[in-house]
Parts: structure tokens; C-alpha cells; sequence
């Protein structure tokens, strides 16, 4: 054991690690991007027409809102592996998530430059690790059954991901009609 906690209380940071890292990207994005378009859409030309024009669009509140409904998510699917034992299904989501930072760690390799998810993909990282440790430590885990369900949480945050930006764009649109004053 690695950390001195109970099973329960590392399952339950996953949500806490989850905003702790999304908190740096709502944070800094937009300032962020601001300052790199240029460079982004001279180095990244294809990607930049495609991704830019929809990320610049969304307000820092929009963003939050997407952010928020990931949160309720993760915090209702850990409730329910917390209450029903579900190792080997929270493992698989935490594996998602760990996927999720591997990708902006790859993000910061390719750009060579801060990328707005960085400082907090490496602490973030290391929980998983932990957690995945000290769980399969005190429960051992079913390996193939895990890896059903890291394949099904990694379609599952695709899938609810495309979901929370549809509705954070709906959200920013809703803000834009009812408070243009703020934009």
C-alpha cells in the first residue's frame, strides 16, 4: 500500500484528481489560446481549421458547463462502484481519465510548450497510478475484465464528451441571448 487510505476514500479522488486537472484547462484555455493561435494554425494548419474555429467559439462559461456535467457523471458512475464494489468498472474509468492525460502529455511532447492541461496531467498521472496499486493490491483485479471496461469507459467519455460540448454550446447560446452584455 502506498497510501495509507481506505479503498473507498482513493475511488472517491478520482472525481476530486478529475476537476483538479479540468480546473488548470478552464482556467487557462482561452487566455492560452489567445496568445497561440498564430503559431497553432502556422504549425497545426489542418487541425487548427477544423478545431479552432469550434474551441474559440466557447465561452469560458460554456466550458464550464461541459466540464460540470463530465463532473456529475464521474461522480454518479464512482457512487455507484464505491456502494456495489465495482473494481474492475471504476478501474476501467480512472484508466479512461488515465488515457485522457496521456493525450495531453502527448499534446505538450508535439507543441514543446505549455499546453493549458500540463502542470496537472503529471500529479494527476501518478494518482492513477497509485490507485490502480493499492486497489489491485487489496482487490486483486480480473485483468480481462478490466480491460472490457477501460475499452467501454473510453467510448463511453467520447461519447459524453461530444454530449457536454453539444450542451455547452446550447448553454453558451442561452448566455449569449440572455446576457449580451458579458460578451
Amino acid at each position: 500500500m502506498i497510501l495509507p487510505v481506505k479503498i473507498e476514500t482513493l475511488m472517491w479522488l478520482l472525481p476530486i484528481v478529475f476537476m483538479f486537472h479540468d480546473f488548470e484547462e478552464i482556467i487557462m484555455f482561452k487566455p492560452w489560446l489567445d496568445a497561440n493561435r498564430e503559431n497553432l494554425e502556422r504549425r497545426f494548419p489542418k487541425w487548427a481549421a477544423r478545431a479552432l474555429a469550434e474551441q474559440s467559439k466557447m465561452s469560458t462559461s460554456a466550458f464550464a458547463f461541459a466540464v460540470a456535467e463530465e463532473f456529475i457523471v464521474l461522480s454518479a458512475l464512482t457512487l455507484l462502484a464505491v456502494e456495489l464494489e465495482l473494481y474492475p468498472f471504476w478501474v476501467g474509468m480512472m484508466l479512461g481519465f488515465f488515457i485522457h492525460l496521456l493525450v495531453h502529455m502527448g499534446q505538450f511532447i508535439v507543441y514543446r510548450k505549455y499546453v493549458p492541461v500540463i502542470l496537472t496531467s503529471l500529479p494527476s498521472g501518478i494518482y492513477c497510478l497509485v490507485a490502480l496499486h493499492d486497489l489491485n493490491l487489496q482487490h486483486p483485479l480480473d485483468w480481462e475484465l478490466v480491460a472490457i471496461w477501460t475499452l467501454l469507459s473510453l467510448i463511453i467519455i467520447g461519447a459524453n464528451l461530444a454530449l457536454a460540448l453539444k450542451l455547452a454550446a446550447k448553454f453558451g447560446m442561452w448566455l449569449e441571448r440572455n446576457f449580451p452584455e458579458r460578451n
